[in-house]
């Protein structure tokens, strides 16, 4: 698979190539700039040039002495003479001429006379290459000038700027001066912004590379925060993650901020979802453990009291009486059964009805049930005069109040007197639901088990131990009933054990003002 780029690379790259764009724009507009700054001034002289040829080549610049007048006759005037002809001395290298510069006069389009001057003052003739050249920048028609052009004059002028004139007298002249400085300013321009601009782009590189190694650091440690993590295994036992993207990463800048943040929070849920994990298998191993003893339990039982049966000299009246232990022993081993099956059911989340049920009327009939299971308790039972309504399974709510009810009855001695009380809550966090009460005054709770009261087999000292008749089942099965109801139950404050349940409302509109209560005592 091929390798992706790093990102230090790429920005590196991107930065340097802007560097490099710009200073070759930079470069490129200094060099024409300068060129054509340059350019202009060879012109303007060009322009002087061209005028004192085009003066000489009419006569009226310096060059030989003016024509001299015939002799005629005493009185009479005398005829005009024409301008005498410069010669190429007078031309090439007059006065005011730099090295270099051309000079060509034609008559009727042919080449004359003219040339050009080196720096030593040498005068050197034209080529014929170069007078057709010359001769093509000719003003023609009606015009008296030619603008300044550049041409490449070949051998070993180069490069020259040509203008042309036309004297009064139809006397052509073409200058041209060299570019040769020109060519040489701008090459040197040239060959700086070259080298600068390289120095520009190998710095900004180094700059970017040193720039992007210290920005890249912390995401660097993040990943090895993540790589770290990857090395933990996570399929088993108990799990701690301890990496975490330092503050000062986070701190950073904004983008190894939002990846630390985002990073550590997800391990943050990780770790809390497998120490959820660990607490449940914790929590099944310990049921699955709890729940295998309470089933060899009565296994045993039924196992013994068979082999007593089946001996030889067992008398009838003992048989018959090891079977009605076995059916104890039956009824129990059916009954916890039956009880894990409806937690394994609350555990599955299933859908529940949604019925509206009466909750004044089921704590009254499960009460009055209770009384006559515990005859030796008193019973204190204060309800609403109008419906306490809720929604949900009437069965399964009947069930809650059940085990509330046998948990208050079995573990207090006899004499106690236990409360069942219901409300409708109108205030506060709970407002718009019922609240059912069940407390007694006995011994109470300990400390130890109110922490551990919900859990599943669950029991606390010796008073609500197996002999009570209890599997350690019943609240926890109250406590799923009625979280499955959308529900929470709580162990309350009280002289003994005190259980709240609370549970939404089915009447959002319940009349605020309703305050009557039945109670009954007995």
């Amino acid at each position: 698979m091929r390798r992706p780029r790093s990102l230090r690379l790429q920005v590196v790259l991107i930065a340097s190539a802007l560097v490099a764009a710009v200073s070759i724009v930079v470069g490129v507009v200094a060099v024409l700039s300068l060129h054509d700054y340059m350019l202009g001034q060879v012109d303007a002289r060009l322009n002087g040039a061209a005028a004192r040829g085009a003066d000489i080549a009419g006569g009226r610049g310096p060059g030989p002495t003016s024509g001299t007048t015939p002799q005629t006759s005493p009185g009479a005037t005398p005829a005009p003479t024409p301008p005498p002809r410069p010669s190429r001395n007078d031309v090439v290298g007059a006065p005011g001429q730099s090295a270099g510069t051309i000079t060509a006069i034609f008559r009727d389009g042919a080449f004359e006379l003219g040339g050009w001057i080196a720096s030593d003052g040498v005068r050197h003739d034209l080529t014929a290459a170069q007078k057709k050249l010359l001769a093509a920048r000719l003003p023609t028609g009606s015009a008296d000038r030619t603008a300044p052009v550049t041409l490449d004059l070949g051998g070993s002028l180069g490069e020259y700027r040509v203008a042309g004139r036309t004297t009064p007298s139809g006397v052509g002249v073409v200058t041209a001066l060299p570019l040769d400085s020109v060519a040489a300013v701008t090459g040197r321009l040239t060959l700086v912004v070259v080298l600068v601009g390289a120095a520009c782009f190998v710095l900004a590189m180094a700059a970017a590379a040193v720039a992007m190694g210290r920005a890249l650091r912390p995401l660097r440690r993040v990943a090895h925060t993540a790589a770290a993590v990857t090395a933990v295994p996570l399929d088993r036992g108990e799990v701690r993650l301890a990496e975490r993207v330092d503050a000062s990463d986070i701190a950073s800048t904004a983008e190894v901020g939002q990846v630390g943040t985002a990073l550590n929070d997800m391990l943050d849920h990780v770790e809390s979802a497998l120490a959820q994990r660990e607490a449940s298998e914790s929590t099944m191993r310990r049921f699955v453990a709890d729940a295998s003893h309470e089933l060899r339990t009565p296994l045993a039982t039924i196992r013994a009291y068979a082999q007593l049966s089946e001996r030889s000299d067992a008398e009838e009246r003992e048989v018959r009486g090891n079977a009605a232990l076995i059916d104890v022993e039956g009824v129990r081993m059916g009954a916890l059964i039956d009880q894990l099956l409806l937690l394994a059911r609350l555990d599955a989340l299933p859908e529940l009805a949604r019925d509206e049920v009466d909750l004044r009327l089921l704590v009254a009939e499960a009460v009055l049930a209770a009384r006559i299971a515990g005859a030796e308790h008193a019973w204190v039972m204060e309800l609403g005069e109008d419906p306490a309504l809720v929604r949900g399974d009437a069965a399964d709510l009947r069930r809650v109040v059940d085990n509330l009810l046998a948990n208050a009855r079995v573990h207090t001695p006899a004499g106690t007197t236990v409360r069942v009380r219901l409300d409708e809550v109108r205030t506060g966090q709970t407002a718009g639901s019922v609240r059912l009460t069940v407390s007694d005054d006995g011994p109470g709770l300990p400390d130890a088990v109110r922490e551990t009261v919900f859990e599943r087999f669950a029991r606390g000292e010796t008073s609500r131990s197996r002999e009570g008749g209890g599997t350690g089942l019943g609240m926890a099965i109250a406590k799923a009933v009625v979280e499955a109801h959308g529900g929470a139950i709580a162990v309350g404050e009280g002289p003994g054990a005190t259980f709240v349940v609370t549970l939404p409302t089915a009447r959002p509109d319940a009349d605020p003002g309703g305050s009557g209560r039945i109670t009954l005592e007995g």
